[in-house]
């Protein structure tokens, strides 16, 4: 389907827990911790690679209001102190930003990339392929406006029936190339 979606609700209640294999466990630590074992990184970022049943990739676009508008992307954002885990803000920023509950955090996608930012901080985003329990989307109409859910060929090519889509960055168009092939190869098997 090529149609643009664009649905908001209230704001939800916390997200229900989630599994994640052991492979992830080094994100499975409060963001303060992290920032003390990885010094080079003033904060860290991070984003969850939905797919339905069909295959098909969820991807947002962002609000005309907020920053890179009207540009897609997958849901995702800053990790907070007051996150138990790396692992729940992904939960948390996928709730939050799509109504969608994370049923399983499977695995990284690519590694982790360093984005640097105003003068000498740097921080680090990471990606992760992501299970979850239904398929009712929710935005938050503050940062997203619309979404679609996209083949791979439509995610390569920018377009999804009528509707011409640009990524927020070259590394969104890339994180969203690896997270297809990531799944296509069936590593991407939650424990």
């Amino acid at each position: 389907m090529g149609d643009i979606n664009a649905i908001s609700g209230l704001a939800p209640p916390a997200p229900t827990p989630f599994t994640s294999p052991a492979s992830l466990a080094s994100f499975k630590i409060p963001l303060k911790a992290y920032l003390q074992e990885h010094p080079q990184f003033n904060s860290v970022a991070v984003a969850a690679f939905v797919f339905n049943e069909e295959g098909k990739l969820l991807i947002v676009q962002r609000a005309a209001h907020d920053s890179f508008p009207l540009l897609w992307e997958v849901p995702g954002g800053a990790c907070d102190y007051e996150d138990e885990s790396l692992l729940h803000a992904v939960a948390r920023e996928l709730w939050e930003e799509s109504g969608l509950r994370a049923k399983s955090i499977v695995t990284l996608v690519g590694k982790g990339l360093p984005i640097p930012y105003r003068g000498n901080r740097c921080m680090c985003k990471y990606s992760f392929l992501t299970e979850v329990e239904q398929y009712d989307i929710k935005l938050d109409p503050n940062e997203h406006q619309a979404f679609l859910w996209v083949t791979e060929e439509e995610a390569k090519a920018g377009r999804c029936g009528d509707v011409e889509f640009r990524y927020t960055t070259k590394d969104q168009r890339l994180s969203v190339c690896e997270a297809f092939k990531l799944r296509n190869s069936g590593k991407a098997q939650a424990d």
